[in-house]
C-alpha cells in the first residue's frame, strides 16, 4: 500500500478517526463524512477531507475519484443502508476501488446464552438496528457477488479506547456495577479495530466475515473494578441488574451472552489483538488519557 493509497470513510467517526490518523502519518490520503457542519470542520482540522453525508442525497461523484479504499461505520437507518443503495452505481464503476471494509456489530447474533460462536453461528438480532445490521451485511454480501469488488465486514463488539473508557464515569462518580450472574461480553480496543481494518486491505479476499474482538469475555463488574483499581479507588457498589433502571438501549446489552472466537480472523487476516484482554487495554488506555491531559495532545 503506498502514498497513493485514497481512503474514504463513509461515516467518519471514533473508529474511522482512529484509522485515518495511522494512514495519514503513513502518507495516504483520506477522505470522510459527517452529518454535520460541525463535525466536517473537525475532520478538516485532522487532515481528512470533509463530505457532508446525512442520507439525504448520494455523494458527488467527485467524493470516489481515486478513491482507493472504503471504510463504511454509517449505521443503516429506517431507509435502510443509504451508504450503499445511494451510492452503488458510482462504486460499481470505480477503477481504482480494490478494499471496502464494513464495520458491523456481533449484536446480529442476539443471545448465545454464554456459547462460544464463530462467524457461522445462525443470526438472530433481537432489536430492529440489530436486524437492519444483517440487513446492510446482506447487501454487502450481494454487492461483492455482483460485481467482483472486495468487501469484508467486521463485526464488532463492545468497542473501548482512549476517550471511551470507564475512567471518566468513575472520577466522577456516576459509574454502575451491574451484577447479572454468568453475564460475559467481549470487548474490542479502538487501536485493534485498526490493526484489523490494516490486515483487511493487506489480504482483500480474505473472509468475508471476521470477528474481531479480544481474546477474554468478562464481566462488565469484572472490567470496573480493574479500571477502578488503576485509579487507586474502591470500585463502585455492586448493584443487581434489575435494580438499575437501564434505558432500552443499555438493557438490551444484557440480555445478550456470547463468547467470541476470532480464530478465522487470526488464520486467515494474521489478526493478533494488541490489547488481548482489559486489563492491557486499559492500561494503555489510561496511560494516553492521562499523558492527554498533561500535556493537551
Amino acid at each position: 500500500m503506498g502514498s497513493v493509497s485514497h481512503l474514504l470513510a463513509l461515516g467518519c467517526g471514533y473508529s474511522a478517526k482512529r484509522l485515518a490518523r495511522a494512514l495519514l502519518t503513513d502518507g495516504w490520503t483520506v477522505s470522510g463524512t459527517s452529518r454535520s457542519d460541525d463535525g466536517c470542520a473537525v475532520l478538516k482540522d485532522l487532515g481528512i477531507t470533509p463530505w457532508f453525508f446525512d442520507g439525504s442525497a448520494p455523494l458527488p461523484d467527485q467524493a470516489f475519484d481515486g478513491i482507493s479504499h472504503i471504510l463504511v461505520s454509517v449505521p443503516p437507518g429506517a431507509d435502510g443502508d443509504l451508504s450503499l443503495t445511494l451510492h452503488r452505481e458510482r462504486l460499481l464503476n470505480a477503477p481504482d476501488l480494490t478494499w471496502i471494509g464494513i464495520l458491523s456489530t456481533t449484536g446480529v447474533y442476539g443471545d448465545a446464552k454464554g456459547a462460544w460462536i464463530d462467524e457461522d453461528f445462525p443470526p438472530a438480532p433481537l432489536t430492529d438496528a440489530n436486524e437492519r445490521r444483517l440487513e446492510m451485511e446482506r447487501g454487502w454480501l450481494e454487492f461483492t457477488a455482483a460485481s467482483g469488488k472486495s468487501v469484508q465486514i467486521f463485526r464488532l463488539p463492545g468497542i473501548y479506547g482512549p476517550g471511551r473508557s470507564p475512567f471518566a464515569r468513575l472520577r466522577a462518580g456516576k459509574a454502575k456495577r451491574l451484577i447479572k450472574e454468568g453475564q460475559v461480553f467481549n470487548r474490542i480496543h479502538v487501536d485493534d479495530i485498526v490493526a484489523a481494518c490494516l490486515a483487511g486491505m493487506n489480504k482483500p479476499t480474505a473472509g468475508p466475515v471476521f470477528h474481531i474482538a479480544d481474546g477474554v469475555p468478562a464481566s462488565s463488574s469484572e472490567v470496573l473494578s480493574h479500571a477502578a483499581e488503576l485509579l487507586g479507588m474502591p470500585p463502585p457498589p455492586a448493584m443487581p441488574l434489575e435494580e438499575a433502571d437501564l434505558p432500552p438501549m443499555a438493557l438490551h446489552f444484557y440480555q445478550e451472552c456470547k463468547r467470541l472466537d476470532i480464530s478465522r480472523a487470526r488464520a486467515e487476516l494474521g489478526f493478533a489483538p494488541r490489547y488481548a484482554d482489559y486489563r492491557e487495554g486499559l492500561k494503555a488506555i489510561l496511560a494516553e488519557e492521562e499523558q492527554h491531559m498533561r500535556t493537551g495532545s
